[in-house]
C-alpha cells in the first residue's frame, strides 16, 4: 500500500469511528453537516454509513424516514468503540499545544488537556511524549494574549459555521473612536502570531480583515448570509505577504553575501524563488501584495537588503530610509553614563 493510500485509509477509519461516536450519543446530524464537519463529500459519508451497517450497526432514517438524517437503533448504542491515540499522536498534540499556549485564547483549556494527554501514554515512549513540554522554551516578543478574547473567538467560530451575520463594535489605531457595524465572518486566519477574521461588511463587496483582539463586543444575529463564491482563502494567503490583501506584484530583493545563508534557510513566501549570484549574494523573488508589509520587512534587514523590483516599492523603501535619516540627523546622540 502506498503512503497516500495508507493516509486515505487512516482518515476513513477515523471518520467512520467519529461518525459512529456521534450516533452512539443519540445525535442526529444531517449528511450535509457530517460532510462539512469532516471536509468531504456527501457521497463519501453515505459510503461510511454503509460500512457501519455492514459492520453490524443498524442505521435508519429519522422519524419521517429521511435517510439524510441518519440515526442508530437504540439497541446499537450499547456498543461503543474507543478511539485511542498513539504515543506519536500524543506527542504531536503536546508539541502543538505547548507552542500555542503563549497567545492562545484557550490557554487554560490547553493546560488541562495537556495533563490528560500525558496520562494517555501507554508505552515506553510515553515518558518522552510527556517530557515535550519541558523541552520547549518560549521565545520572541510582541506576542498578543488572546485568553481575554476566548468568548469572541468562540462566537466567531459559531457564526462562521452557521453562516450568521454578526453585530459588533470595533476600534482601530487609526480611528480610536469605536464603530458599530454588521459583519459577515468568512474565515479566521493567523499571521505572525496574531489572529484575524476575514469577512465582508455589508453592503460593501470587498473582503475586510479585522484584528480579533480589537473587537470590543460581538453578537450573533439571526440573519443568514452566503459566502461570496469568488472568495478563495487559499488565493488570499497565496497573494498576500501578511494580513493586507492587494493586487499581487512581482517582487525581487537582493541580499548581501553575509545574509544570504539566512535567506536560503527559510520559506518567506509560498511563491518564492532564490537566484544565486556570482559574488555570493542572492536574489529572492516572489509574487504578493501588501506594499506596506513588504517594505517594513525589507527595512528589518537594514543595508543587507535592496529592493530591485518593482520600482514603486523601491521608491517607498527609499522614502522611509530618507525620513529615518532626517529623524536621526535632527536628534542629538545621547551620551552613555
Amino acid at each position: 500500500m502506498t503512503v497516500a493510500a495508507s493516509r486515505r485509509r487512516d482518515r476513513q477509519v477515523v471518520r467512520i469511528l467519529g461518525i459512529l461516536g456521534t450516533l452512539l450519543e443519540g445525535s442526529q446530524p444531517s449528511i450535509r453537516q457530517l460532510a462539512s464537519r469532516y471536509g468531504t463529500r456527501r457521497e463519501t459519508i453515505y459510503r461510511d454509513m454503509r460500512a457501519l451497517e455492514e459492520a453490524g450497526y443498524p442505521i435508519v432514517g429519522d422519524e419521517q424516514g429521511r435517510l439524510s438524517h441518519p440515526r442508530l437503533l437504540a439497541e446499537a448504542r450499547r456498543y461503543a468503540p474507543h478511539l485511542r491515540l498513539s504515543d506519536s499522536e500524543i506527542a504531536a498534540l503536546l508539541w502543538a499545544s505547548t507552542l500555542a499556549k503563549r497567545s492562545s485564547p484557550f490557554r487554560g483549556a490547553l493546560a488541562s488537556a495537556g495533563a490528560k494527554l500525558r496520562a494517555m501514554g501507554t508505552s515506553m515512549q510515553a515518558d518522552l511524549a510527556a517530557g515535550i513540554e519541558a523541552t520547549i522554551g518560549e521565545g520572541g516578543f510582541a506576542a498578543k494574549d488572546y485568553e481575554p478574547h476566548k468568548e469572541t473567538v468562540l462566537r466567531l467560530v459559531e457564526a462562521i459555521v452557521r453562516r450568521k451575520r454578526c453585530d459588533l463594535r470595533y476600534w482601530s489605531p487609526a480611528n480610536p473612536a469605536s464603530k458599530r457595524f454588521e459583519f459577515e465572518p468568512y474565515r479566521l486566519l493567523t499571521v505572525s502570531g496574531a489572529l484575524y477574521c476575514l469577512g465582508r461588511v455589508p453592503p460593501y463587496e470587498n473582503v475586510t480583515t479585522l484584528a480579533v483582539d480589537r473587537i470590543q463586543t460581538l453578537d450573533m444575529t439571526d440573519a443568514n448570509f452566503a459566502v461570496d463564491p469568488g472568495f478563495d482563502v487559499d488565493r488570499y494567503q497565496r497573494e498576500s505577504f501578511g494580513v493586507i490583501w492587494e493586487n499581487p506584484m512581482n517582487v525581487v530583493i537582493r541580499f548581501g553575501a553575509d545574509q544570504a545563508p539566512y535567506v536560503r534557510e527559510r520559506v518567506w513566501h509560498s511563491t518564492q524563488r532564490i537566484r544565486e549570484l556570482r559574488d555570493g549574494r542572492v536574489e529572492l523573488s516572489f509574487r504578493a501584495g501588501g506594499a506596506f508589509e513588504i517594505a517594513r520587512w525589507v527595512m528589518g534587514w537594514g543595508d543587507a537588503a535592496e529592493v530591485i523590483r518593482p520600482g514603486r516599492l523601491r521608491v517607498r523603501v527609499a522614502q522611509i530610509i530618507e525620513a529615518a535619516a532626517r529623524v536621526y540627523g535632527q536628534s542629538p546622540i545621547p551620551t552613555s553614563r
